[in-house]
């Protein structure tokens, strides 16, 4: 018999509380899919009861933190109840001679980051949504911005995790030191997990000192396979910017240098140099009109809007990889936008509305771009994932494509954390 909210509040507030649970709203749905109540824990301990509980009574649970992820992945295959880390902020313990933070799991990054700022260090991710997205969502979907090219993502940053586990118990991974080695390296297993695991409390981060200067160039090209060929010069040269960002149409490249502010103008000079003799108009920008900019680049591959692809590539394919996506989009008649980690061969491809009339709508011809992108980046070896989109364009195409030859390990690491499946169910690659 289906559970009710009924049943599911009496249980709760007998539990613990009538603060810790409510009848989902609008706002609560998950691909359309709506919960019949959401929990919201004040404590890691508290939120793992809570965990432990809905595994004995087999209820499906979607883990969030603000929400602004709830269209990665696919669509889950039930949800029963929303487990909320929202109320998991206590407070952040930064050991500013070690250079490391234990954030909790329902802190936003903004919030971490304005904390450990006092010490004039930083937690060097920017995701998209950064003045929002909890700790917690930005590790179980291992997210990370433009400055991924010098400082990585989440998973290489991550040195010890908290967690809650089904069986209604906490647990701790790695450590507060960066050269920890003790153990299962959980910490860097849960990043990516979409939840399917384990629901994450807090974590342990390695941090680098706050840079005192940046300046962005900005270098417009003719083409796509210009704007490769000058991401590849740039990465190539002895220069160590912290973003090397592509955004097309029009054909342009971000190159943003974070560091002292001698050392950035030095770096600064040396890469608008190096754009122009490529052939490049270029440009450097600085404080607000800088800050501009990347704000803009954000808002063009915002997540919230449309279809967002990720494309994998080598970087010596990426110039192919943008062409192909200019000739699909063009026969598809979709409008797009293009833009990513350019040397390192992440794109992120965002599909407007088709000009198409007729029997096909925009879901059928978003699908049918995202399956010829898929193939033509594994053709080359690469991948792409759905990584937002409606509902609709989902029912057409899988969003995680082929997984391949790891799906049975994944499988058995799945049977392992949550053997009854209640942790967001078929939400992760492979319907896991």
């Amino acid at each position: 018999m289906k559970p009710s909210f009924d049943s599911i509040a009496r249980a709760a507030v007998d539990l613990w509380g009538a603060d810790c649970v409510r009848p989902s709203s609008g706002v609560d749905e998950v691909d359309g899919c709506a919960p019949l109540a959401v929990l919201e824990p004040p404590n890691a301990a508290t939120l793992a009861e809570m965990l432990g509980w809905a595994n004995a009574q087999r209820l499906a649970v979607v883990p969030r933190g603000a929400g602004t992820k709830l269209r990665w992945g696919a669509a889950p295959l039930r949800v029963d109840v929303v487990l909320s880390t929202a109320r998991l902020n206590a407070p952040v313990d930064h050991c500013a001679g070690d250079l490391t933070a234990t954030v909790p799991a329902g802190a936003s990054l903004a919030a971490v980051n304005q904390i450990i700022g006092r010490e004039h260090q930083w937690l060097p991710l920017d995701p998209a949504a950064s003045d929002r997205a909890t700790i917690g969502g930005i590790i179980a979907t291992n997210d990370s911005g433009p400055r991924r090219q010098k400082h990585g993502t989440p998973r290489d940053l991550i040195i010890g995790v908290e967690m809650a586990l089904v069986d209604g118990r906490t647990a701790k991974a790695g450590g507060r030191v960066v050269k920890n080695v003790a153990g299962y390296d959980l910490g860097r297993l849960l990043c990516g997990s979409f939840g399917t695991l384990a629901v994450i409390t807090g974590a342990t981060f390695k941090l680098t000192p706050s840079p005192p200067a940046s300046r962005t160039i900005v270098a417009t090209v003719r083409n796509t396979r210009s704007l490769a060929n000058l991401a590849l010069a740039i990465a190539a040269a002895p220069l160590t910017p912290s973003a090397i960002e592509l955004q097309s149409p029009p054909p342009r490249l971000l190159i943003r240098v974070e560091t002292t502010g001698a050392a950035a103008d030095r770096q600064a000079a040396a890469a608008l140099k190096l754009c122009r003799e490529h052939g490049a108009e270029a440009s450097t920008l600085v404080d607000e009109a800088e800050a501009a900019i990347w704000r803009g680049l954000e808002a063009d591959l915002s997540p919230t809007e449309g279809t967002l692809v990720r494309l994998a590539v080598l970087p010596t394919q990426v110039a192919d990889m943008l062409e192909h996506v200019e000739r699909v989009s063009a026969t598809q008649a979709i409008d797009y936008r293009a833009g990513g980690r350019a040397a390192l061969g992440v794109l992120f491809c965002r599909l407007g509305g088709s000009g198409k009339t007729g029997t096909r709508s925009d879901r059928e011809s978003h699908a049918a771009m995202v399956e010829e992108l898929r193939g033509r980046a594994r053709a080359g070896g690469g991948s792409a994932v759905l990584v937002s989109a409606s509902p609709a364009v989902k029912a057409h195409v899988d969003p995680w494509g082929e997984v391949g030859d790891a799906l049975p390990l994944m499988r058995a690491v799945k049977s392992r954390f949550d053997p009854n499946g209640i942790l967001n169910p078929g939400r992760g690659a492979g319907g896991i």
